[in-house]
């Protein structure tokens, strides 16, 4: 309602009128009472409780209990825990799964050796290089194997994407960038294989690594008798020797475990990293149980390795390398009997080494050396030779006979004897052409035989 000047009877505008004021005061007994006023003191009563819910509300969205922060941030700290957790397992079953495997097979950590031949063809291409090396076994991801040669190679390089054609004896035991070097042209300059044939002598080695650019002759006799191989090397057999003592006559420390096999070395390796090669292999060679059995026998590993190279020298094949070691074998153990063990291979090695002659047959068994097992009583000074891995085997579960005399005959093998007057016939039937070899009488050396208690 307005008055005549049209403005609201409660005398303010209508902009005034919509306005509401709140109004607090106190009433006669001292409760407060909430009006809205406008303009005019007009008022109006308020709902308290609504107004004093409403209150309790804002307190309520403006409090945080601190004991709801900390359990967040205890419940945010063990899930980042979780979460690194199983990253690290999942990075360490990747390491094992993946990259362990991948880095043996870029760096050739650890690999069964074993030498494999290939062939390369004409105009050959790292795809065709890639597919021979996997196809043969030499490889395990030809796809890394690709990305190496790719990233390794020099675009500036004339023989960059060249590989020469040609047959190749491979190790298992080269990294990637040793066999992509072995299709290089600088491959004839920069590593080269070699053999060592079992029964060589150290001398031949020796001879073997100078001819092919390997160090000096100089060079290998120190680093054979003189080199401490304790210092860098932990060769438990030369322990063993060094402790036993080795005789002042043996010509080599090392007589006997220059295990034969076929190496490949860098023309510039030095004369310990060539002889620690063909240390290493006797090593991986040579079982446990031999060991646990020769102790057994009380009988020393180089005893054994002498032994050996007697039967690698004088047996005329595998066939007859069990019945040479039984002979050998039982004149030690009736050394009352038999002291000498009268070997012709003895000897010659001693000739070989001193005057660097050896005839086929002895003119005679009076050679003044102790390696002279006619004139010397038991084993001679040191091995004669580097026995291969079936010699040793032979020498240390020789065949058991009562053989102790043996002749060679003229087909290359042996007459074997019991007693000396079955010797003396046998010598005879040589000479006349009539004596048939043991071997061809079925007495050969077959399969040895450990019993239950030495293969445990």
């Amino acid at each position: 309602m307005s008055d005549n000047n049209g403005r609201p009877q409660n005398g303010g505008t209508p902009q005034e009128a919509a306005h509401t004021v709140r109004m607090r005061r106190a009433d006669k007994n001292g409760d407060t009472i909430i009006k809205d006023a406008n303009a005019s003191g007009a008022s109006a009563p308020v709902d308290v409780d609504a107004d004093a819910e409403h209150a309790d509300e804002t307190e309520e969205e403006e409090y945080r209990d601190p004991t709801n922060t900390v359990t967040g941030a205890v419940v945010g700290a063990v899930k980042g825990i979780i979460y690194l957790t199983a990253v690290i397992v999942i990075g360490i079953a990747l390491a094992f799964f993946f990259v362990i495997p991948v880095a043996n097979d870029v760096f050739a950590f650890v690999k069964e050796e074993a030498v494999i031949d290939v062939t390369v063809p004409e105009n050959a291409t790292l795809n065709d290089i890639t597919e021979i090396l996997y196809d043969n076994g030499l490889i395990s991801y030809p796809r890394i194997f690709k990305l190496y040669a790719e990233f390794t190679e020099n675009e500036n390089d004339p023989d960059a994407g060249v590989y020469i054609a040609g047959d190749y004896a491979l190790s298992t035991t080269l990294n990637y960038g040793q066999l992509i070097d072995s299709f290089k042209p600088s491959h004839e300059t920069g590593q080269i294989s070699l053999t060592i044939r079992e029964g060589m002598t150290t001398d031949e080695i020796i001879d073997l690594f100078v001819e092919n650019g390997i160090g000096t002759k100089a060079g290998f006799i120190d680093a054979i008798n003189k080199y401490d191989w304790s210092e860098d090397f932990n060769y438990w057999f030369l322990d063993e020797l060094e402790e036993n003592g080795w005789s002042e006559d043996r010509f080599y420390r090392l007589d006997g475990y220059l295990f034969p096999d076929t190496y490949y070395f860098y023309t510039d390796s030095s004369e310990v990293v060539a002889i620690s090669k063909l240390l290493d292999n006797f090593e991986a060679k040579f079982p446990d149980t031999y060991r646990i059995f020769l102790e057994s026998k009380n009988m020393t590993v180089d005893e054994a390795v002498t032994i050996a190279s007697m039967v690698q020298s004088e047996a005329g094949g595998l066939a007859e390398y069990a019945l040479v070691s039984s002979v050998f074998n039982n004149r030690l153990a009736n050394s009352a009997s038999y002291p000498y063990l009268e070997s012709d291979a003895t000897i010659l090695y001693a000739m070989f080494h001193n005057d660097h002659s050896r005839p086929d047959k002895l003119s005679g068994t009076e050679y003044d050396s102790p390696y002279n097992t006619y004139k010397y009583r038991g084993l001679p000074p040191g091995p004669i030779c580097n026995p291969g891995f079936e010699a040793l085997t032979y020498a240390i579960y020789p065949r058991t006979t009562d053989y102790f005399y043996f002749v060679a005959n003229n087909d290359g093998f042996s007459v074997f004897s019991e007693t000396l007057a079955e010797h003396n016939r046998a010598i005879e039937d040589v000479k006349n052409g009539t004596a048939i070899s043991t071997v061809r009488q079925g007495g050969g050396s077959g399969e040895y035989v450990e019993n239950d208690e030495d293969e445990e």
